[in-house]
């Protein structure tokens, strides 16, 4: 090799690395971390138990919600660690379902007894227009829908949201026992080391706050869905009842955490 040849790739090596440093640099600046605010922290405690919420990672935007949740037909076990059915087991379920018309859209349980309808937008969304609550022979319909997961949140992200509420009865739907208004905020909070039975992952955490009145008195609720890249929700905390929060205001809030994979 010459010596203006040595040069040439002397110059080409320094060049090369910078590009790589300067990308590399770039990526780690677009991830910032989140420490769990000391509310969040509380209640995710004394929910979901000691130990389960570790680190703050680096959080970066959610580019494609399928990463976080994956629209596959799948089993999935949970053990129940705080509300009314604390220590109990509970196989719940992702699956697609035919929606009169013929569209297509996906199941997801919250519990044995109430799941949330989820469709894709053609914006990329996850949104959920209704929760059925089988137990009570309602479902409940939001208008705009739920959000459940959004493209392009960025970390730290809050939006806020108006809707309507409409209670239905299964068994009759021109029946319409109860209805009313709630305003909310929808908020990435950060990514962070989760521990739970199935694993240790690295999960965005989103958390939904909404206060309003359905039925016949104010309340207000909080609910938390760690999702893992792949795995989809590994731990959560929502209502097991969404119609005795709402209509008769007893908390049935529950802390559940992926057991099985």
């Amino acid at each position: 090799m010459t010596f203006d040849q040595r040069n040439r790739l002397r110059t080409f090596v320094t060049v090369a690395l910078s590009v790589l440093l300067l990308a590399a640099g770039s990526a780690h600046a677009d991830a910032v971390v989140l420490p769990l605010p000391p509310e969040d922290q509380q209640k995710i405690t004394t929910q979901l138990g000691p130990g389960v919420v570790g680190n703050a990672l680096p959080s970066k935007p959610i580019q494609d919600v399928s990463v976080y949740f994956p629209l596959q037909d799948k089993a999935l076990t949970y053990r129940v660690t705080a509300g009314p059915h604390a220590g109990n087991t509970q196989t719940l379920g992702l699956a697609k379902v035919r929606r009169p018309g013929g569209k297509l859209a996906w199941r997801f349980q919250f519990s044995p007894s109430l799941a949330g309808f989820i469709h894709r937008t053609p914006e990329g969304d996850l949104m959920m227009p209704s929760v059925t609550d089988t137990g009570e022979g309602v479902v409940v319909i939001t208008t705009p829908a739920n959000p459940f997961v959004l493209t392009g949140m960025k970390p730290g992200e809050t939006r806020s949201y108006s809707q309507q509420v409409s209670v239905i009865e299964l068994s009759d739907p021109a029946d319409q026992e109860y209805s009313g208004s709630l305003t909310g905020t929808y908020t990435y909070v950060g990514t962070y080391q989760v521990k739970v039975p199935a694993g240790t992952y690295e999960a965005i955490l989103l958390r939904l706050k909404c206060v309003g009145k359905v039925g016949p008195a104010q309340t207000q609720d909080a609910a938390y869905y760690f999702f893992a890249p792949g795995a989809g929700v590994v731990a959560m905390i929502s209502q097991e009842d969404a119609t005795a929060f709402w209509i008769i205001h007893i908390d049935t809030s529950s802390g559940k955490v992926l057991s099985t994979k």
